[in-house]
């Protein structure tokens, strides 16, 4: 496969010897700082003069033909620009392949695998679970819950692999004939329309490759997706000890917690990135079917499903696209009269949560986690009482 590869100096050297397929045909490697990238490779390699500035970046893509652009840079630091600017060089969606790499965040590609493993050897212990993208990531405390919660929310993930992981708890669950009682299925009022397969400018397929054998709609298929790396490099596996079950793919940790001036002057900016960039309105049909699904799979299981979604901030809730939103709202209402053993906890309606407990416009600190689950835990908790 000819690639074009775009990554850090310093990763360079790992990436070529451990991670990558040595039979990659490199057309171009852009990185930061090409004269010392030359120095850390053999004297003899052929790919010295393959080597450019990230500043040709433009020309590199323009000038070579290639089947993939291997995007392995850090993340957040300089990531989104350079994103941007791969856009704005027309590389096309079925060209672009995402990996979320660097020193600090490597063994993110792995972590869902572990936790898998670790619900595998665990099921019998909890009583719930919980799926979704950052929002139920982010704002859910095991803690504050009556019944021990397995999160399983973690940043870019879509309904289709919420459904699918759900699947494989479920197998697990029936195998030691658990104690499942809820199923937390978190929301976002772009739920229906959001693909994570076909956003790979944001979300890394590697780690679905590795844990579920699955890339959805990506446009690379999964056997020649695979052939991008080393066989050692994809059989990684991280130890299951000292795992943070409040924290499994460490979203918590790196979250700020408090709202600073480049946040605040972003918010409008972040709103318009999930009404309009990440909108695929023709998914809308297969992800009400991913849903039913889910909950189909929950009524089978006897696992009360409880659909959520978390407030937001107040800038988000005013501004997000208001014709997204009543669909959301109407499809949600669809499926609940479909599935009446169904729950939708709506926390747009909810009062209290002001900047305060956001790092931007939509992505909650751990105040907002302790207080909201809290609160959800008492609605949960109530709903039981009137059963």
């Amino acid at each position: 496969m000819r690639i074009l590869l775009v990554t850090l100096t310093e990763l360079l050297p790992f990436a070529l010897s451990q991670v990558l397929n040595q039979d990659l045909d490199y057309r171009a490697i852009v990185v930061d700082e090409p004269d010392i990238a030359k120095e850390n490779l053999d004297s003899d390699s052929q790919l010295h003069e393959k080597i450019f500035p990230i500043y040709e970046l433009k020309e590199c893509i323009q000038n070579n033909d290639y089947d993939a652009l291997l995007f392995m840079w850090e993340h957040p630091t300089s990531w989104y620009s350079l994103i941007e600017q791969i856009r704005e060089y027309g590389v096309p969606y079925n060209k672009f392949i995402n990996i979320n790499f660097s020193n600090a965040t490597r063994e993110k590609n792995f972590l869902l695998e572990r936790t898998l493993r670790y619900y595998k050897e665990h099921a019998a212990e909890f009583e719930m679970f919980s799926t979704g993208g950052c929002y139920a990531a982010l704002g859910l405390d095991n803690t504050k819950f009556r019944y021990k919660l397995f999160n399983l929310g973690k940043g870019s993930q879509d309904l289709y692999y919420d459904c699918q992981v759900a699947k494989f708890l479920f197998e697990q669950n029936s195998r030691v004939g658990g104690r499942l009682k809820y199923a937390l299925i978190g929301l976002a009022p772009f739920t229906f329309h959001y693909d994570a397969s076909k956003t790979s400018y944001v979300c890394s397929m590697l780690q679905y490759c590795v844990a579920l054998n699955d890339l959805h709609n990506f446009w690379l298929p999964i056997e020649q997706y695979k052939k991008l790396f080393c066989e050692e490099f994809l059989s990684t596996r991280l130890p299951l000890e000292n795992i943070d079950l409040n924290n499994p793919f460490h979203q918590k940790s790196s979250s700020p917690k408090f709202m600073t001036v480049d946040a605040r002057v972003n918010m409008r900016k972040r709103i318009d990135i999930w009404t309009k960039t990440k909108s695929y309105p023709e998914t809308v049909k297969q992800n009400v079917k991913n849903l039913d699904e889910y909950i189909t799979l929950c009524e089978k299981n006897n696992v009360r499903p409880i659909m959520f979604m978390p407030p937001l901030t107040e800038a988000y809730m005013r501004y997000f696209d208001k014709e997204k939103l009543d669909e959301c709202y109407s499809l949600v209402n669809q499926l609940q009269k479909k599935h009446p053993s169904s729950v939708f906890f709506d926390g747009w309606k909810l009062e209290g949560f002001s900047d305060e407990y956001f790092s931007d416009a939509d992505h909650m600190n751990t105040n907002y986690a302790a207080k909201f689950s809290a609160m959800f835990n008492s609605m949960i908790e109530n709903f039981e009482k009137m059963s």
